[in-house]
């Protein structure tokens, strides 16, 4: 069948089919007899008002956490007096270590005999570094700087120099908040919450997720674990919550989603997703199982079929998950799979993916957004997988293509499970699901007018989220130095791209001489169009029952508009890091964009590039990193850092870095550039007979412990 239509005018199509301006898919809810924990039912076409509380600690070591981080790095470096009085830094303490680090003029050994010291400076200092009966005041401290050092106050508190350490906000979590939910009349206490930064990648966007949770036996109407997303690489604000119900409406076991207001104290940070989360009070009120220990979080591994790990940090016994992976690999037959894997709700989901163009939820190497649950109840032995994440999906992210099959856009060759269930273009049994998708839920019919009445529910909401204010910031966005270009979205980008404008975003890195990174956004309903279209013609399906639409005088040739948003990456060079600059900072990788080495515990980049200079005795990298380089020639590498590749070893009780000391009794090639592998495993023997080998993408030097010892000479005969 093939479908002559283009054009959907937005609220005449939500007329045309009557649906009501405040119920539409609570209506497909109760017709197909879904019921959601009582939060979301609540919250449909109502926004709450989430109003976290924070102590002055909890609130200073989030917010000034994501500036320091900014105004402290040496690509930014700026006076922030905030930065030098936040709960992390004790003043004391840095003008001791600034003494230690030869910072200032003088050293405390002969400050008593120094002459250019004033007697009152000089009291202070003996008061707060010796005698310590004094702490210092900031005023007191930038007057000691500006007499007796080369450096400025901001200089010193520079990231690379360690006099403090700054908190990553980006891992901020407390367990002393409380929260107010607000929702129209209705007002909820909590006294005691856990409130913490969440999210993956969204963590170094300028508006970050957050989690909650309620603590004790209390409940937000039936939750307990809440999640608030930023989903800031969707303009539109609506591909997640599109997903989750039309999961839902599918009787997939997924979560629910509506949206959320958040106050941090008195500081208005946004529109949010609302969402529950895979946790024990989401496995009671789907399936009845009580404090669970039966919950997975995939990530990716080398194993093909899934890589996950038991959620509950107190759980260490891996048997349950290691007996699914044994009878994975056994599995030959789709009657072998159903005997332990929810084989019904994994086809479902793969079929649902590819409609909606999900590009996450991959199995295999890459399920970092999947979790497995295993249901043990009633003695079932039956293991689960349960999808979350949505936002790159409806034609979002990358290259996305309405035009493809189910083959090209889902199935993973590597994973057994495909071939094993005969999931391909073919599979009257992905046909079937995909067809009922289609009927109840993915077709223009439903999708079009609702994406028309989310936006109208919502414009107001986002309107306010992305309306700059007086420090000419979007509400809820910290000024961190990697600035990515999805934050620029506008409230303009979310009323085209709810429509037939496509986004393109490109992030330039190295100020435009190195590479870029491009990203698309199809308009949502031309998303939905052409993939039900093609889904129709490419699967012979049935589409007779959208033809009323398609002939309805709303409805003409759509034309596809195009925007454009750009944004050169910030930090060093553009590369959203802060550049290297201490003397002696030695190299840690290479990539496309050129040499890396780490200052203060942070990466860094070598704008000029790296050029390798002799330590000074008695120092290494470790010097730069808070720690000591190891003394003893033959300590070995106990850890090596997957990250940057630096060495640690172990003495006197605390970790010590490895240097050419240790390196060079260890593997006959250890340089700055080239360690030593921690295994045995060669990939390349050089024409010199040294072996190589490769760790974390990079070279590494065979060490001489796994060289073939040579066999002893035969005996030479006994004279005659």
């Amino acid at each position: 069948m093939k479908l002559n239509y283009n054009k959907i005018i937005p609220l005449a199509a939500t007329l045309l089919f009557n649906i009501k301006k405040a119920t539409a898919f609570d209506d497909l809810f109760r017709k197909h007899n879904v019921k959601r924990v009582e939060l979301f039912e609540k919250t449909d076409f109502l926004v709450p008002d989430i109003k976290i509380h924070l102590n002055d600690v909890d609130f200073q070591t989030l917010f000034y956490g994501f500036q320091c981080m900014k105004d402290c790095s040496p690509t930014y470096l700026k006076e922030n007096d905030d930065c030098y009085t936040a709960p992390w830094v004790d003043l004391n303490n840095v003008l001791e270590k600034a003494i230690d680090k030869d910072f200032m003029y003088f050293k405390m050994d002969n400050i008593n005999n120094n002459n250019d010291i004033k007697q009152n400076d000089k009291q202070l200092i003996l008061d707060v570094v010796k005698n310590k009966n004094h702490n210092i005041t900031l005023p007191e401290f930038k007057n000691i700087v500006k007499n007796y050092s080369n450096y400025t106050v901001p200089e010193l508190f520079s990231i690379p120099y360690q006099l403090t350490r700054i908190p990553d906000s980006k891992y901020f979590e407390t367990s002393s908040a409380s929260m107010t939910f607000n929702l129209g009349k209705e007002v909820t206490e909590f006294p005691k919450v856990k409130f913490s930064v969440g999210g993956r990648s969204t963590k170094f966007f300028e508006k970050v997720g957050y989690n909650i949770n309620v603590k004790g036996d209390n409940l937000l109407y039936g939750a307990k674990q809440i999640r608030l997303r930023s989903v800031t690489v969707d303009p539109t604000f609506m591909r997640d919550k599109l997903s989750y119900d039309l999961f839902n409406i599918m009787g997939i076991p997924c979560l629910s989603a509506n949206y959320a207001r958040l106050f941090i104290n008195d500081t208005f940070m946004g529109l949010y997703l609302l969402r529950d989360a895979y946790k024990s009070q989401w496995v009671q009120n789907t399936f009845g199982e009580v404090d669970t220990k039966h919950i997975y979080k995939c990530s990716g591994g080398k194993n093909p079929f899934f890589n996950c790990a038991n959620d509950d940090e107190d759980v260490t016994d891996n048997k349950d998950w290691e007996e699914f992976l044994d009878k994975l690999d056994k599995a030959k037959t789709r009657k072998d799979l159903e005997e332990f894997f929810d084989v019904d709700t994994y086809i479902r989901s793969q079929v649902a993916r590819y409609l909606i163009g999900a590009l996450d939820h991959q199995s295999g190497n890459n399920n970092n957004v999947v979790y497995m649950y295993h249901d043990v109840s009633a003695n079932k032995d039956i293991w689960i997988p349960l999808l979350y994440d949505f936002d790159m999906n409806f034609g979002n992210f990358q290259k996305p293509n309405t035009k493809r099959t189910f083959v090209e856009e889902i199935v993973d060759k590597n994973n057994p499970l495909y071939s094993i269930l005969e999931l391909n273009n073919e599979s009257e049994e992905v046909k079937k699901i995909m067809d009922e998708i289609m009927r109840k839920v993915f077709n223009p019919v439903v999708l079009v007018p609702r994406i028309d009445q989310l936006r109208t529910f919502l414009k107001s909401y986002v309107k306010e989220d992305r309306t700059k204010g007086d420090n000419g910031r979007y509400p809820g966005r910290f000024d961190i130095m990697a600035t990515r270009v999805e934050d620029l979205f506008t409230y303009s980008h979310f009323k085209h791209n709810s429509e037939f404008t496509t986004i393109v975003s490109i992030e330039h890195y190295n100020n435009f001489n190195d590479f870029k990174h491009t990203s698309t956004a199809l308009g949502l309903k031309q998303w939905v169009i052409e993939r039900f279209q093609y889904a129709c013609d490419y699967y012979k399906l049935d589409c007779s029952y959208v033809d009323e639409l398609m002939k309805s005088p709303y409805l003409s040739d759509y034309t596809i508009k195009e925007e454009t948003v750009e944004r050169i990456r910030g930090g060093c060079k553009g590369t959203g890091y802060a550049c290297c600059i201490l003397d002696y900072t030695p190299l840690s990788t290479q990539d496309q964009s050129g040499d890396w080495g780490r200052e203060g515990g942070l990466d860094c980049f070598f704008e000029n590039g790296y050029k390798e200079k002799e330590l000074p005795d008695g120092e290494c990298w470790a010097s730069f990193e808070g720690y000591p380089c190891c003394e003893d020639p033959k300590t070995p590498v106990s850890y090596v850092n997957k990250q940057t590749r630096v060495e640690y070893g172990f003495e006197h009780g605390e970790w010590c870095g490895i240097s050419s000391l240790q390196g060079k009794e260890i593997c006959p090639d250890y340089t700055s550039k080239y360690r030593c592998c921690t295994e045995c495993n060669v990939s390349y023997t050089g024409s010199d007979g040294h072996t190589w080998g490769i760790e974390y993408g990079q070279w590494c030097s065979i060490p001489y412990t796994c060289q073939p010892k040579p066999k002893p000479k035969d005996p030479k005969p006994p004279k005659k």
